[in-house]
């Protein structure tokens, strides 16, 4: 499994935004087939209308998109402040957008259009200085070694053959394309084994290609989430929420109500604020027409959002999260000696409250304009911001707030010591850090990787630690604020070490299994203390 520390998995975190493409022979129909609308994602049309496979397989006959334009695609994605492109290489229906040599139902042997689209938007993707990624469907309801067509909930087991099937594609995909940044699996339920068959074959051909949670069984680089859903959870893995512009459909829907094009903007640009605040990276799709042209909605939006980004990119690209709360008002993300605060309800009176936090402020101001300062002042319950000498922007402020020394947070979940100056942690009292596990898209479920707690300032520099633990358990990783402290429980699941604490400001203590072979295997600690003192 990839390490968490290296510098490929880094520059995917701070990427943060990427574009999603969903286009293919489903685009043609777009929503409607034999005159009658087809509710459900219109990129399953062949299983939402239960088309007959020989009937679905002629629309590769209309095929022959003349307006498709992958140097429009990227330099869309690029003046837009999108990193990277991942696009549908194959979706459930089977038809691929690359040429296969395993299969007639591909772009260039079954259409007009002849040509290789995956290649066309690669070499786009690499002129433009984009990231390039593939999503590969590993249901496929044309393949006849695949199971049979039962249901649009496309988590069938993957039998033997359609197994082989599925890793000389991933092949063909890793071997004729270029770099590939990201291989973003989708639905079906593999086994364990499988599972790990296709991640050794990604990492043997290009051992840089990040893998998506949707290979399943533990076996990602990254988490993803459910389709349009933001976690309300904190993820202590690196992870991507995936989007589409609306919730009905991914692919092209001709009778799609589209509603205001500034509210959608400003709902994706919260969107996206959101995600990055809690750490993740947002994937937002868009799904052109049958021609190949972007639908015009979709492209207005791209720009809106591009142009909210253009002004306010310090505070997206390259930041983290912040220890803070949920703030009614909004959102922060943090990087260097800048804390940016996203505001997306002003208060009344025009004075922003962030309780709980003590900052040295050298300067404030709003991104849309440094030269304009805003007055902060510090109050007994934390940092006043007064924003009534600035302009809301139409869809997000963002304020920049530069300070010295460190960020003084304190965490509601601070926990002080007892009266005999004692601090004990356990599960009961601390901040839970998750991932996903399962083996499919309804039995992936959130568990517990990593525990955190929040230490008052220590009186003492140094202190006795004893970790306890009653159930047998394997090492773990203890830091404590930036110091790693491996654990070997001995034969009675007591270790006792001597640790330094901060005596200016509050102390940060996690713990984790110390083998990162499967960062997404379940932190099982039920009977487990630290006891500091």
């Amino acid at each position: 499994m990839i390490n968490y520390s290296s510098k490929i998995i880094d520059r995917w975190s701070k990427n943060k935004y990427s574009m999603f493409i969903h286009w293919g022979l489903y685009s043609i129909p777009a929503g409607i087939w034999n005159g009658k609308k087809i509710s459900g994602y219109s990129e399953q049309i062949k299983g939402h209308a239960k088309i007959e496979t020989e009937e679905y397989r002629k629309l590769a006959l209309q095929f022959n998109p003349q307006k498709w334009d992958p140097y429009e695609i990227a330099k869309l994605a690029k003046e837009n402040g999108l990193r990277s492109i991942v696009i549908c290489s194959k979706h459930h229906d089977g038809f691929c957008l690359f040429h296969s040599k395993y299969t007639k139902f591909n772009v260039v042997d079954s259409t007009p259009y002849k040509k290789d689209i995956l290649k066309e938007l690669s070499i786009a993707c690499c002129e433009y200085g984009l990231n390039f990624g593939i999503y590969f469907s590993l249901i496929d309801w044309d393949y006849e070694g695949a199971n049979p067509f039962t249901s649009v909930r496309n988590s069938d087991p993957i039998p033997k053959l359609h197994h082989q099937y599925n890793l000389n594609q991933i092949e063909e995909l890793l071997t004729n394309y270029g770099e590939v940044s990201e291989f973003w699996f989708d639905m079906g339920s593999p086994t364990a084994a499988q599972s790990r068959e296709m991640r050794d074959l990604i990492k043997k051909l290009q051992p840089n290609t990040l893998i998506s949670g949707r290979i399943w069984n533990d076996q990602g680089d990254f988490a993803v989430m459910s389709d349009n859903y933001t976690p309300d959870l904190k993820l202590g893995v690196p992870w991507q929420t995936p989007a589409s512009i609306f919730k009905e459909t991914w692919g092209y829907r001709s009778w799609q109500e589209r509603g205001d094009l500034n509210s959608k903007i400003c709902e994706k640009i919260e969107d996206l604020v959101k995600i990055v605040s809690f750490g993740g990276n947002y994937l937002l799709n868009i799904g052109p027409k049958e021609d190949g042209s972007i639908v015009k909605f979709e492209k207005d939006l791209i720009e809106g959002v591009g142009g909210w980004i253009k002004e306010n990119r310090e505070s997206i690209y390259e930041t983290l999260p912040t220890n803070m709360v949920k703030q009614d008002w909004g959102y922060t993300t943090k990087k260097g000696n800048k804390l940016f605060i996203h505001i997306r309800n002003f208060p009344n009176n025009n004075l922003l409250e962030i309780k709980n936090l003590n900052l040295e402020i050298t300067k404030a101001y709003p991104l849309s304009d440094h030269n304009l300062s805003i007055r902060t002042s510090v109050k007994k319950d934390g940092l006043e911001i007064d924003l009534s000498n600035i302009k809301k922007d139409k869809f997000l402020t963002t304020i920049a707030l530069e300070f010295d020394g460190n960020i003084v947070y304190k965490n509601p979940k601070t926990i002080y010591p007892d009266k005999d100056g004692i601090t004990i942690l356990n599960p009961d009292n601390c901040e839970n850090y998750y991932s996903y596990s399962g083996h499919d898209y309804y039995s992936n479920r959130a568990v517990v990787v990593k525990l955190k707690w929040y230490l008052s300032k220590s009186r003492l520099k140094q202190s006795g630690i004893t970790v306890n633990c009653k159930d047998k358990t394997e090492p773990l990783n203890l830091r404590v604020n930036e110091e790693r402290y491996p654990i070997f429980m001995n034969d009675r699941g007591i270790e006792n070490l001597t640790i330094d604490l901060y005596n200016d400001r509050s102390n940060e203590i996690e713990i984790e299994y110390l083998d990162r072979t499967n960062p997404h295997k379940e932190l099982n600690l039920s009977s487990f203390e630290i006891v500091i003192g």
